[in-house]
This record gives C-alpha cells, structure tokens and sequence, in this order.
C-alpha cells in the first residue's frame, strides 16, 4: 500500500479517537450525582459505573493511538459497537456521553455517529495491511487534538441552543401540571431528574397519565409527552405549554416557591 493509503486510514482511527477521549475524560472529572446516567442498577450504575466507562473509553484511546494499524480498528469497532448498542437501549433518555454538557436525549443522530464511526472502523480493519503501524506520536497527537476540538465545540454549540431553545416564561408559575406516558423513555428520565431536585416543587408538580399517542387537551394539543404547563396560583394556566425533557425541568425549577416554604428551608 503507498504512503497515501497508509496514512487514510491512520487519519481515520485517529478521528474516532476524539470522541472517546471527550467522552472519556468528562465522565471522570464530572461528580457522578451530576451526571444524567441511564444505568440505575449492576456493576456501571452510579457512583462507580460513569468512572469505569469513562476509564474504558480513555483506554480504548490509547490503544487506538498506540496500537497498529489492524489491531487499533478492532478497538475502535468493539467501542463504537457497544456505544451503538448503549445508545439504542437508551434512546429517549438525556445523554450523559459528555459529562456536564448535557446534550437533548438520545435520538437518531447519536445513534447515526457511532454507527458511522464503528462502520468507518470496520472498513480501516478490512483495508489496512497486517503489518501497519500507527501514525507517528505526534501526528497521531495533532489529529486527536483537533478532533477533540471539533467535538468539544460542537457539544457546547449544542448546549447553548439547548438552552436558548427553553423559553421563559415571565409570569409567576405556582405550579405545573406535567403529562407523561408509561411507555415513554423520555417521561421515566424526566421523572428520575425530578426526584433528585426540591422537594416543594416536586410536590407543586401534578402528574397526568396518558397514552403516548393520545391527543392532548386545550393548548397541549399538537405537544408529544413529556408536556407541560405552568399555572398560577388559582390554578389557571399561564405562559406557553413547554414539552421536552430540558424545558419540562425549566418550567418545574421556574416554580415560586410560597414565603413560608422558603423561610423554612432558610432555617
């Protein structure tokens, strides 16, 4: 093979490698009871299990930088396949893959990259020859570097529309009437985010049951679940329904606690 060819596909792995490294690194630097994490229960649930997942995709870096050429693709698909799998199971939960840069919930373009990204490792295993060797220390150095830069600016370019996208709402909410699904993956993270924030606003929340492909009432028609709208103190709606997991828990968190409730939580 020339130079060229064998320079593509070291190019390549190294391109998997950012991911992995980002992904990595923000899950062992980020406290776990911060950490939107899907698995509740074994061997990777919280406190433990980010730690080790995040220790395993900063080793599967290392051995996509180091090893040679044939053995490095075999990392990176074994990886982006069980990240595939992962992300499959765990469509419609909030992505923890970035620590504290909570992404929007697990959907079609997450599972897509890592699909891309296992199928451009099992075409580098099926085309590089048995004996080449990685890209030297400090090309292989550069081009995890500056994919870990694309990544690192693509997941804060989303967080901020993910931000932008939750409106607020200027008029004061006593409390919110959320609807969800019980087949819904997305109303069961919600739930779980909901049960580790304040207590007074968790009880100022009424949940409503409903088939997910049922027809919401009144100005919750056209929403998908998990809905939600905010209401005043007399029990009347106020601002714009919001649905989705991240302007849920805004409209939730927006809640005004009573006077009484925050004197005591003073004390």
């Amino acid at each position: 093979m020339s130079v060229l060819g064998d320079l593509l596909p070291q190019l390549a792995l190294a391109v998997t490698a950012g991911p992995l490294a980002v992904a990595g690194a923000a899950k062992l630097i980020t406290p776990p009871e911060k950490l939107s994490w899907p698995i509740r229960s074994g061997l990777l649930a919280p406190p433990f299990g980010p730690r080790l997942v995040g220790a395993g995709e900063l080793a599967a870096t290392a051995a996509v930088v180091l090893l040679p050429v044939r053995w490095a693709a075999a990392v990176a698909l074994l990886a982006y396949a069980a990240l595939t799998l992962v992300a499959v199971r765990s469509r419609g939960r909030k992505c923890a893959c970035f620590g504290l840069a909570r992404l929007a919930a697990v959907g079609r373009l997450h599972i897509g990259a890592n699909v891309a990204a296992a199928v451009l490792a099992a075409i580098v295993l099926a085309v590089s020859s048995a004996g080449a060797r990685p890209l030297p220390r400090g090309a292989a150095t550069a081009a995890v570097a500056v994919t870990t830069l694309v990544v690192l600016l693509a997941v804060d370019r989303r967080r901020a529309a993910a931000q932008e996208a939750v409106p607020v709402c200027a008029e004061q909410v006593s409390a919110v009437r959320l609807y969800v699904a019980d087949d819904c993956p997305s109303c069961r993270s919600l739930k779980h985010l909901l049960a580790a924030g304040e207590p007074e606003r968790l009880a100022a929340t009424t949940l409503v049951t409903v088939a997910r492909e049922a027809e919401l009432p009144g100005v919750l028609h056209g929403l998908g679940v998990p809905c939600a709208v905010g209401l005043d103190a007399a029990g009347e709606p106020v601002c714009t329904p919001v649905s989705g997991i991240g302007a849920v828990k805004g409209l939730v968190d927006s809640i005004t606690l009573s006077t009484t409730t925050a004197d005591a939580r003073a004390h």
